[in-house]
């Protein structure tokens, strides 16, 4: 497996941003014992300030959301220096192309569809999380 196996190993950072609590909780729930530190956001507009500050190593982002929504949001995550390389996988219910294409446009890395598989889940962040490292 791709996720680190030893203990005193800085774990990975990952942002997590959705406005549906209930979401926030199934991915936390999901993540839980994969030796990932999780931070979450409600909006777009705490999301990049939150991933500003903290620089998390990979961002899971719904696109449907108040204020600004995701695509917007991973745009703006894309054009700032601190968190231009930050990994983004987009997780959405959306499942039509035109979406997934939309997303791979404003620079995110990958694209889940709710509801997703958490096998699925790990596997595309362990991947995204090595390829980051490398």
């Amino acid at each position: 497996m791709l996720t680190p196996a030893a203990s005193d190993e800085r774990k990975p950072v990952i942002l997590m941003v959705d406005d549906d609590p209930n979401n926030l909780s199934v991915m936390r729930d999901c993540l839980a014992g994969c030796n990932y530190s999780i931070l979450a956001a409600e909006d777009g507009k705490s999301a990049v300030l939150r991933a500003d500050y903290a620089r998390p190593d990979l961002i899971l982002l719904d696109v449907m959301m108040p204020g600004i929504d995701g695509y917007e949001t991973c745009r703006r995550l894309k054009s700032q220096e601190s968190t231009k390389d930050i990994p983004v996988i987009f997780m959405t219910a959306l499942t039509e192309t035109g979406h997934k294409v939309k997303g791979l446009e404003a620079g995110a890395v990958d694209y889940i569809t709710k509801p997703f598989q958490r096998e699925e889940m790990l596997a595309r962040i362990a991947v995204h999380l090595h390829i980051r490292e490398l």
